[in-house]
């Protein structure tokens, strides 16, 4: 229980640090803190924890209750790490407008997070058939194929998001 709590406390730190929990504008990808306790006691956290945020002004739908589900989504996702609950309002909000691009992202980030990486890079490919445009989707792609053990995919993701936006090259 210790160990759960001590993850938790390093995840909310990071997040806050990182600025993931305010509203920004593309998606930020997060990685886990070092596996590390008190007294050098390990924890395991095993792939990249992500959070994201987006600006209001820059949600794309017209839909204003898809949009409200959509920052429930958020909410559940990157402040309470409620991941499972979060794709309830995604799955809603993309009901509602199918070429919501970001609660697809969103979605991706939730199944990311739960490990479901196959899941969660099918939900990148629809953002991305809808926006290709987004570098910070590229790069999120990419740390999931990256998480997946697939290692050139990745790279091609990188390579993409670094030419739409060279922010995301590699330094």
């Amino acid at each position: 229980m210790k160990r759960m709590i001590f993850a938790a406390t390093i995840l909310v730190f990071v997040l806050a640090a990182a600025g993931c929990i305010a509203m920004t504008g593309n998606p930020v990808p997060v990685a886990s803190p070092p596996p590390s306790a008190p007294k050098g006691t390990p924890v395991s956290f095993g792939g990249s924890a992500i959070a994201i945020g987006f600006k209001a002004d820059e949600i794309s739908t017209s839909s204003p209750e898809a949009k409200a589900l959509f920052i429930k989504g958020l909410t559940a996702l990157s402040q309470y790490a409620q991941y499972n609950e979060s794709l309830a309002y995604f799955d809603q909000a993309i009901a509602i407008d199918r070429t919501f691009s970001e609660a697809w992202v969103a979605k991706g980030v939730a199944l990311h997070n739960l490990k479901r990486y196959a899941d969660a890079e099918g939900c990148y490919d629809r953002a991305l058939a809808i926006n290709p445009q987004d570098a910070g989707t590229w790069h999120l792609r990419g740390m999931a194929f990256r998480d997946e053990g697939w290692p050139e995919e990745a790279a091609e993701c990188d390579r993409k998001a670094a030419e739409l936006d060279p922010r995301y090259a590699a330094g």
